[in-house]
């Protein structure tokens, strides 16, 4: 089986991004996908990946900046993060810090970008990351970001498996998710629903109870029926919610 290391190195040569190889979950690609859409990052600007676990986001993130802050609290993770990077032609441009987001004394008004992939559902003060983050970015500087709605799942002890599993704080619902953003200081420029309807809803019950592991033509093909059914308009209830918010120019 060939090694993570080799793998980068293969990837790297052909041109093809790594991390849509390495990442066996379909759900998590197409929520990076959604939450990155339309994002126009530039050769000057430095962002946060912010929850960034193993690092397969902040690097892949890092292709399109000056500069890639990944964060997380796990020093395991970040140890993987760190010693994987070293592996990447992007190395320069990226950096790991294992730190709660209020303590890393990253300078304010600093970034111009922060994302954050289902993180906000796990974080117990979710006041203070926020207003960490609103300290953070530059004015008018935006924070792109996923959370756990889990909206469209009816079955209570699916639901409970699902946040003892992966240590859920909280699910959000939009105005929740919107109060909160508003409390902090941010602008809010959109909050919506995603993989919405019976085939999300069933292909997520189906990982809830089971876990799965598909190969990488089969994760394709989940990630771009996603697109359609959420294209589709069949529901309003997804299991995630993105949004984009900005800290006020003043």
């Amino acid at each position: 089986m060939i090694n993570a290391p080799s793998l980068y190195r293969l990837c790297n040569l052909v041109g093809i991004p790594p991390q849509k190889w390495m990442i066996s979950n379909p759900f998590k690609i197409y929520e990076y996908e959604v939450v990155t859409e339309g994002v126009r990052l530039g050769p000057t600007h430095t962002i946060l990946d912010l929850g960034c676990g193993k690092g397969h986001w902040t690097i892949m993130l890092a292709r399109h900046c000056c500069t890639a802050i990944g964060v997380d609290i796990s020093k395991e993770a970040i140890a993987f993060a760190q010693k994987f990077v070293r592996c990447s032609s992007l190395k320069k441009r990226v950096r790991f810090l294992a730190a709660y987001l209020e303590e890393t004394n990253l300078p304010s008004n600093s970034l111009d970008f922060a994302f954050s992939f289902c993180v906000l559902e796990h974080v117990s003060d979710l006041e203070e990351t926020l207003a960490a983050l609103v300290r953070l970015l530059k004015p008018s500087g935006e924070f792109h970001f996923s959370v756990d709605a889990l909206m469209s799942i009816r079955d209570e002890a699916l639901l409970e498996k699902h946040r003892r599993d992966h240590h859920v704080v909280r699910y959000f619902t939009p105005a929740f998710l919107r109060q909160k953003m508003e409390e902090a200081g941010f602008e809010v420029m959109e909050i919506r629903p995603i993989l919405t309807g019976d085939f999300a809803r069933q292909e997520f019950e189906r990982r809830i109870r089971y876990g799965y592991r598909q190969n990488l033509f089969r994760r394709l093909r989940l990630v771009r029926a996603f697109r359609e059914h959420d294209r589709s308009g069949e529901s309003s209830e997804g299991i995630m919610l993105v949004g984009r918010v900005r800290r006020p120019a003043r």
